[in-house]
């Protein structure tokens, strides 16, 4: 089976659906899948290198379009069309799955429909998250997403509430499957929780992130300390806070920090603390991590994705979005009850293992590829 993978970014540039991407890439090449991955660069060159398999060693190529500049988050390149246009004449995949939101992937792929017409690979779309920061880019691009779905042969949800919730999805939910997150069990398997006094939170420093809310939480527990990780334009503000209040000396900003400096954190931890504030977050991929490393989480109840990851009250503590009040009892709780931490990260331990590997979400993508291509994985490409 050869599948073309169009993305927005890939790592080293980190983010949710990134991760996801990568994980995705590097299983269908352990299953033996044939993968190119076709996404934005970071500079102003067409650059093209190889993904590797961890466990099998077999290659796919990666293709990183030239970046002009950017706008609203969006990669403006230069080159998507032609390179997009190259890899289905050369590449000729079975199947092209295109990670949305990603307006200009959108676009790049609509103009070659209408070049191509009916000798286009079918589309699948994984649709991570609905437009919400961007209120007039988002009416601007609907028709086009609309389009895009309506053409495509399936879509994929990481979660029943996006299916559910989604401004974009109403109607689709016939060829709608919901195939969660999965990322690679290393290093937060081979953790060994030490059950610290210290909460971690990991992010984008963003208004949406709710950490402000989490930092008058902790005021208000004061045997509490705090552990940052993540960059964003908050920096400078949340410094300034800090280093003036009561939280002086009780919370520490790390900025960016490689897999193995967040699992040392991760060891430490007494809970993670995901206290988003609105629909932007969809599903939070550092539960996943703090999951799989026995770390118990505490998260916003939101109307997304978020709180269907754990399980509320058996692998996690959910509380109302911005509640400053019930963040702080929750933070309180698993200060205080050792045998409530202790209950909540092994299960979370358990729940991961058993729902949100690499392994089992590559093994669902594969069954629904095979399905939408039916028993002849090969198909009419230009």
């Amino acid at each position: 089976m050869k599948i073309l993978q169009v993305g927005k970014y890939y790592p080293p540039y980190r983010g949710g659906m990134e991760t996801v991407l990568e994980n995705l890439v590097e299983g269908l090449l352990d299953t033996g899948a044939r993968v190119h991955t076709l996404v934005s660069g970071v500079d102003t060159s067409d650059r093209i290198s190889t993904i590797v398999g961890p466990r099998s060693g077999n290659q796919g190529l990666l293709i990183r379009a030239s970046r002009a500049g950017q706008m609203n988050s969006q990669p403006l390149n230069t080159t998507l069309i032609s390179q997009l246009r190259n890899q289905l004449e050369s590449f000729r995949p079975d199947l092209v799955h295109l990670h949305l939101p990603n307006p200009l992937a959108v676009l790049a792929f609509s103009v070659l429909s209408m070049w191509y017409g009916h000798r286009m690979p079918p589309l699948a779309v994984w649709y991570h998250a609905d437009i919400t920061r961007q209120r007039l880019g988002a009416k601007l691009v609907r028709p086009l997403v609309q389009s895009i779905l309506n053409q495509s042969v399936g879509i994929c949800v990481s979660t029943e509430s996006l299916a559910k919730n989604s401004t974009c999805l109403g109607g689709f939910s016939p060829k709608t499957e919901v195939i969660p997150f999965g990322i690679s069990p290393e290093p937060w398997v081979n953790i060994q929780p030490r059950r610290g006094a210290s909460f971690l939170f990991v992010g984008r420093l963003v208004p949406y992130k709710g950490l402000e809310i989490l930092l008058d939480a902790m005021e208000k527990v004061p045997a509490s300390t705090l552990d940052v990780v993540g960059t964003g334009p908050l920096k400078n503000l949340l410094e300034k806070r800090i280093q003036q209040g009561s939280l002086a000396g009780r919370v520490t900003l790390h900025g960016a920090l490689t897999a193995k400096q967040l699992a040392h954190l991760m060891t430490e931890a007494r809970a993670l603390v995901l206290p988003s504030l609105d629909q932007s977050e969809t599903f939070g991929l550092v539960q996943l991590e703090a999951m799989a490393s026995g770390i118990p989480v505490i998260a916003s109840d939101l109307p997304s994705g978020v709180s269907e990851v754990g399980i509320a009250g058996q692998t996690c503590l959910l509380v109302p979005p911005g509640n400053v009040l019930d963040l702080a009892d929750a933070l309180t709780k698993t200060l205080e009850d050792d045998a409530l931490v202790e209950r909540l990260g092994a299960a979370s331990r358990q729940r991961f293992n058993q729902t949100y590997t690499r392994e089992i979400m590559v093994g669902k993508v594969l069954a629904w590829y095979q399905k939408l291509l039916g028993p002849d994985n090969t198909k009419g490409t230009p």
